[in-house]
């Protein structure tokens, strides 16, 4: 359990950086992030802080793929912590 979180924390951290980078990016004009990578990490886990940076920054707000998905991997992330702890 406590694997699990630690390593929940840490992916949702690194892909709230993701998605700040990626913006920053597009500003820029510079390489982006690609949209396969994001949607990568946000099924591993960081779908949460993704989905919390995507409005906070305003980036990614317009693609279906993202607005969708990000809000189920964050229920499923979240109903497997709940059942760990239950």
């Amino acid at each position: 359990m406590e694997v699990y979180l630690i390593f929940w924390l840490i992916i949702n951290v690194i892909g709230s950086l993701l998605m700040i980078i990626d913006k920053h990016n597009a500003i820029c004009k510079k390489k982006r992030i690609s949209e396969k990578t994001l949607i990568l990490i946000s099924c591993f886990g960081g779908a949460l802080f993704m989905w919390i940076s995507m409005y906070l920054i305003h980036h990614k707000t317009k693609h279906l793929k993202f607005v969708f998905l990000f809000p189920l991997f964050s229920f499923v992330h979240l109903l497997v912590l709940y059942l760990l702890v239950r």
